[in-house]
């Protein structure tokens, strides 16, 4: 029994581990530069670490490197760049060698470590921009992602009708949750050519258990078991007449 809870614990606190990709991880005590100091005081930064992530807005092979152009986006602990409507502004990036703009294309998220090599001033359709910029020595690009779904679990309360065991929503027989709700987060990205990133999400939550007296619950389970009993002979009853 307490076994079981134990490694449940484990397996919630290892998942909650933040884990930086190794491309992008930089040496304890390195100074980052922010994308905002950069900003304001663009010589006096050049030759500083920075890493700096976001969605690409536009690729351009040079000759010999790749010239991306970045909407920043603040970092998550993990380095990954959060998926907002609004940023601070846009940077450039110099890459050594070929990125394929198929792979590398418009929305994607990516972040990069490199040293600040200045502002340079380019045109964002038909307005004058400033741009600070990066010599990339290593990037990350993230996988997408457009659905995630969480159950939460919850710390159970003590024995219940059938003692500690019951059937509940891990899949079987097994202890039975004081309290445990289900939580669906679905979204859909779309990302223009501009890299601005719209999200629409939607929150669903089911399963819901409220604590119970110790009546009301061994009377409530029972139904439960009732009807999970009616709809397999339901079910069963279906199978044999296909």
């Amino acid at each position: 029994m307490f076994k079981k809870i134990l490694l449940v614990l484990s397996f919630i606190s290892l998942t909650a581990c933040v884990t930086v990709p190794e491309s992008i991880q930089v040496s304890e005590g390195t100074n980052l530069v922010a994308y905002q100091q950069v900003m304001s005081d663009p010589e006096k930064t050049v030759g500083n670490h920075a890493r700096w992530g976001g969605v690409i807005a536009n690729v351009e092979n040079k000759a010999d490197s790749t010239l991306i152009e970045m909407v920043h986006h603040s970092l998550r602990s993990s380095g990954r760049p959060i998926g907002a409507d609004e940023s601070i502004g846009r940077f450039r990036v110099y890459v050594k060698g070929f990125l394929d703009p198929m792979i590398y294309k418009s929305g994607r998220s990516v972040t990069f470590v490199g040293s600040v090599i200045g502002t340079e001033t380019g045109m964002v359709g038909e307005h004058q921009y400033e741009y600070p910029a990066l010599q990339a020595s290593s990037y990350h690009m993230w996988n997408e992602i457009s659905q995630v779904d969480v159950t939460a679990i919850s710390i159970w309360s003590g024995p219940r009708w059938g003692g500690w065991y019951s059937w509940n929503h891990f899949g079987g027989w097994g202890m039975s949750p004081f309290h445990h709700r289900r939580v669906t987060i679905r979204s859909t990205e779309h990302r223009g050519s501009s890299g601005r990133v719209t999200t629409r999400s939607t929150e669903r939550s089911s399963n819901i258990r409220a604590p119970r007296n110790d009546s009301d619950t061994h009377h409530a389970d029972r139904r439960d078991m009732n009807r999970l009993e009616q709809k397999a002979s339901r079910e069963t009853r279906a199978q044999r007449r296909d």
